[in-house]
């Protein structure tokens, strides 16, 4: 498989070179084949999110806006409106982030100097098509469409190389459930990793999506409201990456799944996520006897800590 995004695929690495070596580290060893897959498929799926992760954004932005003018403050704006003395805009994206009201919707605009707090960076527009809903709610349904310039970035800090992911087509649609749950709908999301001189990925979920909600009733999208709180996830998704096969020809089949989840803002604290290879043939056996790996994780909500265990071929880490 080639190598490609590596600052984000040493993440395994450095989780089991920091350990002594003791029982634990051979431990670990039987179960890094899965972490690997776990970090692949994480990132291909946090490829093809990048649209939907964006538009979902904007849908908290626009609701904190709607709720301050509700509270009195008329002249604020979705540039302008502010949470702790920081506008919600760059608390939401960074600095060098621009949103502005078009004729279709929003439009975000990127500058690749600034990095987001999922470690890529970004380039170019992506424009929400809100159907004239200001807000992502009462049945609303946006559309987050790539403009041509929309680009991704990674940077290694290993090897001080630059990976380009350019974004081709696809269809990326979030709706508002009128249940307090939201759905992130992907379908033939279309990537490539510049150079890689493999056909792009073919990116989709499954079913009905990934279904968001907050846990608490209380809970809105206004950012005020939200920012720090748990949030209910569940759904799948599948198709072809950016990384190539074993071969270099073609890309490889990936499936992701998370059940019973939860989320703190990116980071998932609770439930399951389930990640695999989808084709005997892409990958190295002798390398991944498995072509699938399960993290259960755990909230410890008092203490706000999480922690997971790893099921890969059947071993454990840490062990039952």
């Amino acid at each position: 498989m080639k190598k490609i995004l590596t600052t984000l695929m040493l993440g395994a690495v450095a989780f089991s070179s920091c350990i002594k070596e003791d029982d634990t580290y051979k431990d670990l060893l039987p179960v890094q084949p899965g972490q690997y897959i776990q970090s692949y498929v994480t990132t291909q799926d946090r490829v093809a999110m990048q649209a939907a992760n964006a538009g979902m954004r904007v849908a908290v932005l626009a609701a904190e806006v709607a709720k301050q003018h509700a509270e009195g403050k008329d002249d604020v704006t979705l540039s302008s409106a502010e949470y702790n003395s920081r506008t919600v805009l760059s608390r939401l994206f960074n600095t060098g982030t621009k949103i502005e009201e078009v004729a279709e919707g929003y439009k975000l605009t990127f500058d690749k100097n600034y990095q987001m707090s999922d470690g890529f960076y970004l380039a170019g527009s992506l424009v929400i098509e809100t159907g004239g809903a200001a807000q992502l709610a009462d049945g609303a349904v946006w559309n987050v469409v790539m403009q041509p310039d929309f680009k991704l970035y990674s940077y290694s800090s290993y090897n001080g190389t630059e990976s380009q992911i350019n974004r081709y087509s696809g269809l990326t649609r979030l709706s508002d459930n009128g249940d307090g749950s939201y759905t992130i709908r992907l379908s033939s999301i279309s990537a490539a990793v510049e150079g890689n001189g493999t056909a792009p990925s073919n990116w989709s979920t499954e079913g009905e999506g990934f279904v968001v909600r907050p846990r608490d009733e209380g809970v809105t999208l206004a950012y005020s409201s939200c920012t720090g709180k748990v949030f209910e996830v569940e759904g799948a998704a599948s198709g072809y990456s950016i990384y190539s096969n074993i071969y270099g020809t073609s890309p490889i089949g990936m499936e992701y799944r998370v059940t019973d989840a939860l989320y703190v803002g990116q980071q998932i604290v609770s439930g399951t996520q389930e990640c695999g290879f989808t084709s005997s043939f892409d990958y190295d056996t002798s390398a991944y006897p498995s072509p699938d790996v399960r993290y259960v994780y755990s909230f410890d909500e008092a203490n706000r800590k999480y922690s997971f265990k790893i099921y890969y071929n059947g071993y454990t880490y840490p062990k039952e």
